[in-house]
């Protein structure tokens, strides 16, 4: 059976507003939330896990049901961040519908402690839906006859420190349990012989080349260049077997650090610009091509490599791809263009052989 370290968090948009004083996205209760959960569970060995929020993954044009069932699919566990807003939101009641219904297939054993239950703050009982009722809560609040209901985390702040970071490894250790007890190797992840992206380099070449990861619509022709460049001895960064959208609004600067190690990027544009990770004000495909921008500007002799096709591949399955494209207006249509950039908008193999060609003869000047 194949397993995944991926966590799907259902929580209501309205428990992620950041309070009126400040417009930093990363002062929601669910966004920052996450962000400790991740370093806990860090901490304590899973540093790669992903948590699946929609704002990171859903784009623009995205059917959002579909991308929620996928993801659901694919999801080992469940968090329910449970709020007043939460339960008289019928899209939270559906996401966790379905993932009761995708759980109630598997075998009693298997089917145990799939869901984890956070609390923001109190919710009467009789409120809670029934399939949260029988879990045990991680509580980020606390209640009492003198002071009443004391929530751990107010306008963008934590208030109760110790206690709401007691809660946040509580639930990191929970989580960490039930992927050990699902039998998930929680070992950093190594690429596997059989994986599409997996396999690394049969020859090792010693240069680095930032692939942009790609919007939905070019996932394909963004697996066979990192085969071909694999196969030629390159190593890829960032990690293709990684998800940025699991960094959270970490993205950007692991998008920087990674540009950094590179020689050259490689950029592949179809229509849609993939999604805005949750607190960032920019888009996945844009950031890179920005971040390397920046990189050129200041490291003389690096490259932006950019495919931009005249006609879309047909994995892309958009409307516009009867309508052949101008390369360099896509191009300016998601970000700054440089004297320097290579753009291509010729077929994809044409555009992988023109790639080979560059960097092997950058390789023989050096």
């Amino acid at each position: 059976m194949n397993v995944h370290r991926d966590v799907f968090v259902s929580y209501r948009r309205l428990d992620d507003v950041p309070p009126p004083e400040t417009q930093d996205r990363r002062r929601g209760f669910v966004s920052y939330l996450l962000r400790q959960l991740r370093w806990e569970l860090g901490q304590l060995g899973v540093p790669d896990a992903n948590l699946w929020q929609d704002c990171v993954d859903i784009e623009v044009g995205d059917v959002f049901t579909e991308e929620i069932r996928k993801a659901l699919d694919k999801a080992e566990l469940y968090v329910a961040i449970l709020s007043r807003n939460y339960v008289t939101s019928g899209w939270c009641t559906e996401e966790l519908s379905t993932m009761e219904k995708r759980i109630a297939k598997l075998d009693a054993e298997a089917r145990q402690r799939r869901i984890f239950r956070v609390d923001k703050h109190s919710v009467p009982d009789h409120e809670v839906p029934i399939q949260l009722r029988s879990i045990q809560a991680v509580k980020f609040y606390r209640e009492d006859d003198e002071q009443g209901v004391n929530e751990y985390y107010w306008r963008g702040k934590v208030r109760r420190k110790r206690d709401y970071e007691n809660a946040v490894h509580d639930l990191a250790k929970a989580i960490c349990k039930r992927l050990n007890e699902l039998g998930i190797d929680l070992r950093p992840q190594v690429p596997s012989a059989l994986g599409l992206n997996a396999f690394v380099p049969r020859l090792d070449n010693g240069r680095v080349v930032f692939v942009a990861k790609p919007a939905r619509d070019m996932d394909e022709s963004y697996q066979s260049l990192v085969r071909e460049l694999h196969g030629r001895g390159f190593r890829i960064t960032p990690d293709p077997e990684k998800e940025l959208s699991g960094l959270g609004e970490d993205v950007r600067s692991a998008i920087v650090s990674a540009v950094a190690e590179a020689e050259a990027s490689i950029h592949l544009l179809g229509e849609r610009t993939g999604g805005r990770p949750c607190g960032l004000n920019m888009d996945l495909v844009p950031m890179q091509l920005a971040a390397a921008a920046d990189e050129a500007k200041r490291k003389p002799g690096f490259l932006r490599m950019i495919w931009a096709p005249a006609v879309l591949p047909p994995e892309s399955s958009h409307e516009a791809a009867v309508t052949p494209r101008d390369p360099l207006s896509v191009g300016e249509r998601f970000g700054e263009q440089l004297p320097t950039d290579e753009i291509v908008g010729d077929t994809a193999t044409r555009f992988y052989e023109f790639v080979v060609q560059r960097l092997e003869r950058r390789g023989r000047k050096q």
